[in-house]
Order: C-alpha cells, then sequence, then structure tokens
C-alpha cells in the first residue's frame, strides 16, 4: 500500500493518545470511587478520548486511497481483511481471556464464552477491532460513491445518524444479544462519521491538502476556540467516552491540526524517525499496550513514584515495550498474523487521482 508521509505520525498520535488513556486508568483512576487521584490525570484522560476517532478516519482513509489508486477486488479484499484484522482479533482476544483470568485475575464473567468474541469483552479495548471489522461490511458498497455531491451527501447523512444514534441510546428490541449489541459501544452507528469522513479525506486527499494551508490561520483560530471549548467542557464528575457529538465535530479540525503538526516534526529527523515507527506500528501497539502497562506500573521502580510523576514515567516505557513486543512479534513466523504491520513505504511522491484502474488488481498489501 502506498503511504503518504504524514500518516504515520497521525497513526502514532491516535496510539499514544490510547495508551495514555489507559495508562491514567491504571494508574490513576479508582473504579470504587470514580475519580482521578488528580484532576490533571482527569483532564489527560478526558482530552485523549480523541485517539480512537483518529483510527476510524486513519483507517477509512488509507482503505479508500489503496482503492483509488489499485482498484478493489472482493475476493482479495475478505481475505486480506481476514488476515490482517479478523485473526489477530482472535488470537488476542484468547490471550486476553488467558492473561486476565491467570494472570491478573481480574477477568469479568461474561456468561457464555462466546460473548467474549461477539462483544470484545476479554478486554476493554478490543471492542473497537470488532468495530473496524463492522466497517468492512460497508466498505465494498460506500467507497463506490463518486466525489462531489454522492460522497458529500453520503458522509452528511452518516454524521446526522450518528449524532441521533448517541442521542437517542438506549434503545429497546426486547432483550436479547442483538439488543446489548447496538447499545454497546462497538456498534458501527457510534463511528459511523469517522469512518465517512475517512473516505471523504482520501477521495478529496489532494483538495483537503491545499484547503488546509491556504486557510492555516482561519483554521489555527478554529483549532484554538474549539480546544478551549474542548478543555471547558471537561466535567470530571461526567466522564465521557470517545462516542460524543462533540467529537464528530472536534475530530476534522484536530486531523487539520496534526497535519499542521506534521510541517513541524518532519524538520526533526530524531522526531520524525521515532513517531513514523509508532505509526507503523500503531495496530500492534493498540493489541499489546495493555499487558505493556501492567508490566511496567508493577516494576518496583516504579510503584512508589506520585502519581503525576508515575504517568510520565509509565506512559514512555509502555510505549517503548510496546514497539518492542511488536517487532520481536513480528519477526516470529506467521508473526504479522498476530501483529498487523505495513509494508514499507513506495512511490513516495506519487499524486493521488481517481483514473480508473484494473477492476482484479488487489486492493491492499
Amino acid at each position: 500500500m502506498k503511504y503518504y508521509d504524514e500518516v504515520p505520525i497521525i497513526r502514532a498520535v491516535a496510539a499514544m493518545l490510547v495508551v495514555a488513556i489507559h495508562t491514567v486508568n491504571s494508574i490513576g483512576y479508582s473504579a470504587s470511587t470514580g475519580e482521578f487521584t488528580s484532576d490533571a490525570l482527569g483532564y489527560i484522560n478526558q482530552m485523549a478520548r480523541l485517539g480512537t476517532p483518529i483510527f476510524a478516519v486513519i483507517s477509512a482513509f488509507l482503505l479508500t486511497i489503496s482503492v483509488i489508486n489499485r482498484g478493489f477486488s472482493l475476493n482479495y479484499f475478505m481475505k486480506s481483511r481476514f488476515s490482517k484484522i479478523f485473526i489477530p482479533y482472535i488470537i488476542w482476544t484468547i490471550f486476553y481471556l488467558l492473561y486476565r483470568e491467570y494472570f491478573l485475575h481480574n477477568l469479568e464473567d461474561d456468561g457464555k464464552l462466546i460473548n467474549y468474541f461477539v462483544y470484545g469483552k476479554a478486554n476493554f479495548h478490543l471492542y473497537f477491532i470488532l468495530t473496524v471489522i463492522q466497517f468492512y461490511f460497508l466498505f465494498p458498497f460506500v467507497h463506490k460513491f463518486k466525489k462531489g455531491w454522492p460522497i458529500i451527501s453520503v458522509f452528511i447523512l452518516a454524521t446526522i445518524v450518528n449524532a441521533v444514534w448517541i442521542i437517542i441510546q438506549p434503545i429497546s428490541l426486547g432483550g436479547g444479544g442483538v439488543e446489548r449489541f447496538v447499545n454497546d459501544k462497538l456498534f458501527i452507528l457510534n463511528w459511523i462519521s469517522f469512518f465517512m469522513l475517512g473516505i471523504v479525506y482520501a477521495k478529496y486527499y489532494n483538495e483537503i491538502k491545499e484547503l488546509i494551508f491556504k486557510y492555516k490561520t482561519l483554521l489555527s483560530i478554529i483549532i484554538a476556540i474549539l480546544f478551549i471549548d474542548l478543555l471547558i467542557s471537561i466535567d470530571l464528575e461526567n466522564l465521557n467516552s470517545s462516542i460524543t457529538i462533540s467529537n464528530i465535530i472536534y475530530i476534522p479540525f484536530f486531523i487539520v491540526f496534526l497535519n499542521y503538526m506534521y510541517e513541524h516534526v518532519k524538520k526533526n529527523k530524531v522526531v520524525l524517525n521515532t513517531l513514523t515507527v509508532i505509526g507503523n506500528y500503531s495496530m500492534g501497539i493498540y493489541l499489546v499496550h495493555y499487558v505493556a502497562i501492567q508490566f511496567v506500573k508493577r516494576l518496583p521502580i516504579v510503584e512508589n513514584i506520585a502519581p503525576q510523576s508515575k504517568l510520565v514515567s509509565v506512559f514512555i516505557a509502555a510505549v517503548a515495550l510496546s514497539v518492542l513486543l511488536v517487532y520481536l512479534i513480528g519477526k516470529l513466523p506467521y508473526g504479522n498474523y498476530i501483529v498487523p504491520i505495513p509494508k514499507k513505504k513506495t512511490n513516495k511522491n506519487k499524486v493521488i487521482t481517481e483514473e480508473p484502474v484494473r477492476e482484479n488488481e488487489p486492493t491492499l498489501n
């Protein structure tokens, strides 16, 4: 798959925000009281909720870019997604079931064993993999909408549906597994606006890049206002997940901000290379980071550090350890079935177009 230089940086930020959420929750949040050990940790937790929607946007962006440049083969698409997402999901669900049951001793009872796989409850972050899988069932249909009003109309409709769905939950379907599924945060309608944003971003990539730098001053002011709004709206007595109407507004501008950030990051080779590695390993980091956090926070040297200082130490160590784990797993035979790692980029300066391509060409690497 062709890579665009800013994409690994955006993925790196998303991955680190997710690690930050779970680091804060692991060292500075009490589930029994529902409180953080300090307000600062609570604010970090809430601001970092921008991370998971970014994963949704970039997942859809990369899939669509592949179709634009190489065409779409349904058979290849399904085989590729099965090996890169479904198999790792099954492997890590089994791993976390065993890890939490026999090592952490904190696995919640969810009735039947199959429920852990259907609802992503083997560990709290696995649900999003099921969200992505749901999008894969929609993608063969939604990617066909052309530039112009067709795709814009679908994006607007998806955004309205997403917002309405957030407002009307929970809905009653008479109980049972279907009701539980559609009222769970994993359900695709909680995220559909972000996925459609990724498709629009890909189809209008060149136009958006030109626009955001042409109006950089104006957009920077809007971003600053929205950041202030985010800070003001945080209520530590009523915590938000990533699924909020506010995030539907914040995320497009956060993507713009990350594009601006990349322009500064690329001037520092050390920072650029570090974030690129994290970004390329982001899927694996998402899968393994909880293990890394649990390992690091139990180290004797870490246990007695104050929560605020501990956050920085555990966060940095957890990210570094996650990268190392993904690298080592990737070196194993069939390691890419455990932690998907994208292939190295090629054709760095290729321009995106929507020229026709042969339908039998593979979609994804």
